[in-house]
């Protein structure tokens, strides 16, 4: 299951309104998958005109953003997108220098390792390598969203986070994490210490995916900024006390030897038992 979030609607700016609807173009385009999407479609979905959403399409297909289905009269998002995502997708080169780094350890436990950012009130699925268990997480794809709290991946990055940090994200999230997971935002901030001087963090069960459970290590940069974090998941079952240390171990390694290939390399908080 992937829980799938969009940035919350930012007050409206004067003259940007045409911006704005351009961008829920793009998102609607998004949702309608691989078939792609209608005019119509657009025009139910966004609330604008015919003429206001085909001048916008069109402005879009000009500049690379959208490009025409196979069938006739439909949209899908365009390739430059792609390409501007790619560039966004990789900051400092983390995303080159996890991908082998997630293929090793997906090929030495079997079990599915995902990159994590962190991105506002959310964390973001930059790379992931599935494993040869069958498993169901809130990262199932590249780009995917999850609310800050949620997981292991959240929890160790918000854990080195500043505690204003953390405040401000988990009153924000509160809400979403009590309704749509039946988590308490005091109890996954009354952890965060905890897993600051474990060097990990395995997540708290919720409702969502009760049988599933994961580990996860923070990308903590030389001046001590949070960067990401690789995370896994597996079946409650495979965790044990022993697999659990030997992930621990294994993922604070590939990070420590990720960041020794960066000039000036980063530190990271190494796993203890």
């Amino acid at each position: 299951m992937t829980a799938v979030l969009t940035p919350a609607n930012p007050a409206q700016i004067p003259g940007t309104q045409s911006l704005e609807r351009a961008f829920a173009l793009l998102r609607a385009i998004a949702a309608a998958g691989e078939e792609g999407a209608t005019l119509a479609d657009l025009c139910n979905t966004c609330g604008g005109t015919r003429t206001t959403t085909y001048r916008l399409l069109q402005a879009l297909r000009q500049q690379g953003f959208v490009r025409p289905a196979r069938q006739r009269g439909r949209h899908l998002l365009g390739f430059e997108l792609f390409a501007l995502g790619a560039r966004a997708g990789n900051p400092g080169g983390l995303r080159d220098l996890a991908r082998p780094a997630l293929l090793r350890l997906a090929a030495r436990f079997g079990d599915s390792f995902f990159l994590l950012v962190p991105d506002g009130h959310a964390v973001l699925c930059l790379e992931m390598q599935g494993g040869q268990q069958p498993v169901r997480s809130y990262s199932q794809a590249v780009g995917g969203r999850i609310p800050m709290g949620v997981g292991q991946g959240s929890q160790v990055l918000l854990a080195h986070m500043s505690r204003a940090e953390r405040r401000d994200i988990l009153r924000h999230n509160a809400a979403v994490l009590r309704l749509d997971y039946g988590l308490d935002a005091e109890v996954v901030a009354a952890t965060l210490d905890s897993v600051r001087r474990l060097g990990f963090a395995c997540g708290l069960p919720d409702r969502r995916l009760p049988g599933y459970t994961g580990l996860a290590v923070p990308i903590v940069g030389a001046g001590g900024q949070v960067l990401g974090a690789l995370s896994c998941a597996l079946s409650r079952p495979r965790m044990t006390a022993e697999r659990r240390q030997a992930l621990a171990t294994a993922m604070a390694e590939e990070v420590d030897a990720m960041l020794r290939k960066v000039q000036g390399p980063p530190r990271t908080m190494s796993a203890a038992g």
